[in-house]
């Protein structure tokens, strides 16, 4: 289950999560299980995040930083990853 804070902060915008990421860089984000579906989340920062089950079904995650992110069991059915960093 997501940790409601989290996913509260995301669903404010990219530019509201990538400050408050800015800001406390040793959080693990955790939004586990997540409905992110049809969500526009280009250039959103989530290295490090746990999105194990979350639906990210027709996302845009264009130029999102996706480093070390638990991407298992995610649904990514149409999801535009173009030019994003999904190293590790």
């Amino acid at each position: 289950m997501a940790n409601e804070a989290h996913l509260a902060l995301l669903k404010q915008g990219v530019e509201v999560w990538n400050s408050w990421y800015a800001e406390n860089p040793d959080s693990a984000p955790d939004l586990t299980g997540a409905d992110l579906r049809e969500r526009n989340l280009r250039e959103v920062n989530l290295a490090g995040a746990n999105l194990r089950e979350a639906d990210l079904s027709h996302t845009d995650l264009s130029m999102a930083n996706l480093q070390e992110a638990n991407l298992f069991m995610a649904s990514m059915e149409e999801t535009s990853f173009y030019t994003a960093s999904l190293k590790g």
